[in-house]
């Protein structure tokens, strides 16, 4: 799903606290948003690649920016 889609979803309440996670080739941090929608859970490109974030900071400032406050980071 892409920002916008998570901007939405969260606004209406459909989102729970996202998972920001290393990526299995650990060249970055990878976003997963879980709730009550029928999208892809992980945060995309524009053009439908997996988004990867390079710094954990980076993740975590996109999704405060959307307004969400509570997040899990895993390893």
């Amino acid at each position: 799903m892409v920002i916008k889609e998570v901007e939405l979803l969260f606004q209406a309440g459909a989102l729970q606290a996202p998972v920001i996670k290393q990526s299995d080739a650990d060249d970055g941090w990878l976003v997963t948003l879980k709730g009550t929608h029928q999208l892809n859970p992980t945060l995309e490109t524009a053009r439908g690649g997996v988004r990867v974030f390079k710094r954990l900071d980076a993740a975590v400032r996109v999704l405060f920016e959307l307004g969400i406050e509570k997040i899990t980071v895993v390893k």
